[in-house]
């Protein structure tokens, strides 16, 4: 049970990658579309225009992806569970990454859609400055992503800190060095790569959280299967 539980958390890190891809992978082309949001009284006028490229089919199917991996993403939870020693931390670990998991998909879908809404905007104003209306709209759609956002990747991060905790207090079977790979760390490091030496851009922009997740559980399961 415990190499299906990796193995299902696995899958969804992956489903989870690919979906940020699909959704967020683009680069704003400020050229193109600086003049839709010059002078509209849009908020977070990058984010308006990151996905106006795109086509919906493209948004949709990097939202959807992502939505319904999530019940493999909770079943990778037992093993992170079996894995580490039996204790009150390994229990608020689990409750913390379950609640946060639960809580991602919405956050996740809500890019979805401030894109096809600000496309619509984008072609009703024929290329020319976002209506209020249709900016007010943007805005509060982008604040129920803020919102969504915040609060699931907060509670998740309090989990993986907890469980870096167990891991780097050898309250795991994992070697106590992995630690600094979790999501949560080693979120950082793609981070770094993508954002300072370019690597990966612009696929995975806005990804950095679902690559570390993957590769942890890659290496979670490469020390399942051969133990040091």
């Amino acid at each position: 049970m415990v190499l299906l539980s990796i193995c299902t958390g696995l899958v969804s890190g992956i489903c989870w990658l690919v979906g940020d891809v699909l959704l967020v992978g683009f680069e704003v082309d400020q050229k193109r579309y600086s003049q839709f949001t010059k002078g509209s009284l849009i908020g977070n006028k990058e984010l308006a225009m990151l996905m106006l490229s795109a086509s919906k089919k493209r948004l949709r199917w990097g939202a959807l992806l992502a939505n319904f991996s999530i019940p493999l993403m909770l079943a990778g939870l037992y093993s992170l569970f079996m894995l580490a020693h039996l204790s009150m931390w390994n229990g608020l670990a689990i409750l913390f990454l379950g609640i946060g998991f639960v809580l991602s998909p919405v956050a996740h879908v809500a890019f979805y859609y401030v894109g096809i809404i600000s496309k619509a905007a984008y072609e009703q104003s024929e290329g020319k400055s976002c209506s209020v209306s249709n900016a007010k709209l943007i805005n509060e759609v982008v604040l129920f992503l803020d919102t969504t956002w915040r609060v699931a990747v907060g509670v998740t991060a309090l989990g993986w800190l907890v469980y870096s905790f167990l891991i780097f207090t050898n309250q795991t079977i994992l070697p106590s060095y992995l630690g600094i790979l979790t999501p949560l760390f080693g979120s950082l490091w793609v981070i770094l790569l993508v954002e300072k030496l370019k690597i990966g851009r612009p696929y995975l922009n806005g990804a950095a959280f679902n690559v570390a997740l993957t590769i942890f559980f890659i290496l979670v399961l490469w020390y399942y299967l051969y133990p040091l």
